[in-house]
């Protein structure tokens, strides 16, 4: 059975993808990759294919879920979507501003903090590292959430209208739109001699292919296939370890994590899924999003208070940044859950 189906044939059997702990645990494999790679600066190491890992997980998920909600009523409560997205994102991410504005602008300066801030909150750092603009901003490393989120403005409407109108091409756009972005991001590299921030989308894109390519059928995994997702990805951590960041590892990672992904939700339960679920593991990918928002600014605050490079305050930074990320979490918990119980009052049935 594929989304090619008739909606009801779907409602009987499709299976559910509730949560998933190991898919926790790559997130912490991705968070740990990203934290590290700015922690030892200027020493290189490739972990910058941590966001390529979140990228691929992010299209997987949301695209799932869409899918699901699509097959039980027939169509998508895009004012649902959107709102959980605010209630998911925003109140971890207007904390941490809130927290760093006054050690930013006193170590960096009064418009750093607000220029930052500004397009932290709006989602328009990409723009700004595309043009090389926000080199050395506390702020920078919020492009990843601007292009995530620039995304989920375009894909839901796309992909709703593509299964109400256009079923039966609904992967193949898809997965031309991949293609599309990533032969595009190798153009931009050629021309620019540096990896696109906003094409890396790729790695979203290819998500949405997999969660359409799964969705409704019942395909079973080898365990092999979650050896060969671990090698890719560790062929990209060590190609840019050793060379300067390209496109090519930025696809490795993205297929890594494709393959990672199927062997965690379709293969058989083994040691890729028990390392991955382990609680500690488990729950530095459930607080990954808080990491990643607070790494970042603590670096360059420590970096600037200690005038040096972040190797030196690393070792303080990135564990404070664990500490106030759980903190941050346990905070800011209790009152997205209240808004998501309050959303059922806000959203027409």
């Amino acid at each position: 059975m594929t989304v090619t189906e008739s909606l009801p044939a779907v409602r009987k059997k499709l299976p559910r993808l509730g949560h998933v702990p190991a898919l926790d645990g790559l997130r912490a494999v991705a968070i740990t990759l990203v934290a590290v790679y700015h922690g030892i600066m200027p020493a290189h190491f490739g972990g910058a294919v941590g966001v390529d890992v979140f990228f691929v997980l992010s299209g997987f998920l949301i695209t799932t879920l869409l899918l699901q909600e699509h097959d039980a009523s027939g169509t998508v409560s895009f004012r649902r979507f959107y709102l959980r997205r605010v209630v998911r994102l925003y109140p971890p991410l207007l904390l941490m501003l809130a927290v760093v504005f006054v050690p930013i602008a006193l170590t960096m300066g009064i418009t750093t903090a607000l220029a930052g801030s500004a397009l932290a909150l709006f989602y328009l750092m990409p723009v700004g590292a595309e043009s090389g603009q926000t080199t050395l901003s506390p702020y920078e490393h919020t492009w990843s959430l601007g292009v995530e989120e620039w995304f989920y403005f375009l894909w839901p409407p796309v992909l709703v209208w593509l299964l109400r109108e256009r079923r039966r091409m609904v992967l193949a756009v898809a997965a031309i739109v991949t293609a599309v972005l990533a032969v595009a991001a190798f153009l931009a590299e050629a021309e620019a001699s540096e990896v696109s921030f906003i094409l890396r989308a790729c790695g979203l894109m290819s998500g949405c292919v997999l969660a359409l390519l799964l969705h409704g059928t019942e395909f079973k995994a080898s365990r092999w296939l979650g050896v060969a997702g671990a090698a890719l990805l560790g062929l990209s951590v060590l190609r840019s370890s050793l060379a300067p960041f390209s496109t090519v590892d930025v696809l490795l990672a993205d297929a890594g994590s494709l393959l990672l992904i199927v062997a965690i939700v379709r293969g058989p339960q083994g040691v890729l899924q028990r390392i991955l679920s382990a609680g500690p593991v488990a729950y530095v990918g459930k607080i990954s999003y808080e990491i990643y928002l607070w790494h970042y600014p603590l670096l360059c605050v420590l970096g600037v208070i200690n005038h040096s490079d972040w190797l030196e305050v690393g070792w303080i930074a990135l564990p404070l940044s664990v500490g106030l990320a759980a903190l941050a979490h346990r905070v800011t918990q209790p009152f997205t859950a209240r808004l998501r119980t309050r959303m059922a009052g806000w959203i027409p049935a």
